[in-house]
């Protein structure tokens, strides 16, 4: 890419231009390396700059592999408008200069029989400078201006606008970039919340067929493992739910999915108080795990805590700490050792359990995805 200096090219004998120029240069780069539309960028590019360089008007044409299309113009009457759609492109100038990748700066348009020329010769246009647009060694496609009554654009002229040009392509290629990811994130979250809707259906599947061995069980002990299994089961189509799921793809509003884990196992209780400062958002993964810990915990205990959830930097690694106040709950330390779920929840989780005085259970855990060494509470 060119440098500022070189492409304004020798003006110490036009200090006013310089000065002109530079200022023309600094707000269109402002301008465009802020644009969120390709269409209004050289539209208020065009705006910026045509009363200096006295143009007329100007078109913006984009190449996608084969295709060529008009993106933006400016300038034209509403027939000279509807006169473009009838444009053999492939015939035109921008075309050419596309073909032969190359500046084209045609003068005396009004007395030249060149057939690409005969649109812009028939809406009046004297000079015409059709830039291609490259990004790396990508075409992406043109930006020309034309001048009805001023004349040829001098080198000067040239060397601005071609500087201008170098800032739109990497304008251009930064909002094609921009539109992909969100493509890429749109069809990322489509098939996630596919995949999420599938998985919570085949769960609620298992739930009914479940639910229907243990009306038909004799056994008193062989209903209350399988209504324990059907608990467990319910816990994890919940946390496959739209309504826990967060803005970005793949992650769970946790402190939402215990209420709800709380509400299925004790629902004749009073609601849970749970408190998280902070937006707490965790892998669909870990929710799941960390809602089958919290149902396994409550089996064993009498009463609901008081759930408090808040992130903190320890060593480096960001750190979930989830507090359980609750008559009894202090003990919850003691399933690790006797309960092989929540040994194996805990490792899933890279997760430490310690009691913190009486009634308050504390569960730590990595947040960040770093590696948690095991130690008392914090």
């Amino acid at each position: 890419m060119p440098l500022v200096d070189d492409a304004i090219g020798p003006v110490a004998s036009d200090p006013d231009t310089t000065r002109r120029y530079l200022a023309l240069i600094a707000a269109a780069t402002d301008r465009l390396m802020g644009a969120d539309d390709p269409a209004r960028m050289i539209e208020a590019l065009f705006e910026l700059i045509r009363d200096e360089l006295r143009l007329d008007l100007f078109f913006n044409f984009r190449r996608d592999a084969d295709d060529i299309r008009l993106e933006a113009c400016g300038g034209l009457s509403p027939a000279q408008r509807r006169a473009m759609a009838d444009l053999d492109i492939a015939g035109s100038l921008c075309a050419r200069a596309m073909r032969e990748r190359r500046v084209l700066h045609l003068t005396d348009i009004q007395h030249s029989d060149d057939p690409a020329a005969a649109f812009v010769r028939s809406i009046g246009v004297k000079a015409y400078l059709c830039m291609p647009l490259f990004y790396g060694e990508q075409l992406l496609g043109t930006l020309s201006f034309g001048r009805r009554a001023a004349g040829p654009f001098t080198d000067e002229e040239q060397r601005l606008l071609s500087l201008l040009c170098h800032y739109v392509s990497l304008a251009k290629h930064r909002l094609r970039i921009e539109q992909a990811l969100r493509e890429g994130i749109e069809t990322q979250t489509r098939l996630l919340d596919e995949l999420n809707h599938r998985v919570r259906n085949a769960l609620q599947v298992a739930i009914g067929l479940v639910t229907n061995e243990v009306r038909a069980a004799a056994d008193p002990r062989t209903r209350a493992a399988l209504g324990r299994a059907a608990e467990r089961l319910q816990v994890l189509a919940s946390a496959h739910r739209p309504l826990y799921a967060t803005a970005e793809p793949g992650l769970v509003d946790l402190a939402a999915l215990f209420g709800d884990v709380i509400g299925q196992l004790r629902g004749d209780e009073a609601p849970p108080e749970i408190a998280a400062p902070d937006a707490i958002a965790v892998p669909i993964e870990r929710a799941v795990a960390a809602a089958l810990l919290l149902d396994t915990m409550l089996e064993a205990q009498i009463g609901v805590p008081r759930i408090h959830m808040t992130t903190r930097q320890i060593d480096g690694n960001e750190m979930l700490r989830i507090s359980f106040d609750g008559v009894g709950w202090e003990r919850g330390v003691d399933l690790v050792g006797t309960d092989r779920l929540v040994a194996r929840l805990c490792h899933q989780l890279r997760a430490t359990l310690t009691s913190e005085g009486s009634g308050c259970l504390i569960l730590v855990m990595p947040h960040d995805g770093g590696e948690h060494r095991h130690g008392p509470a914090v």
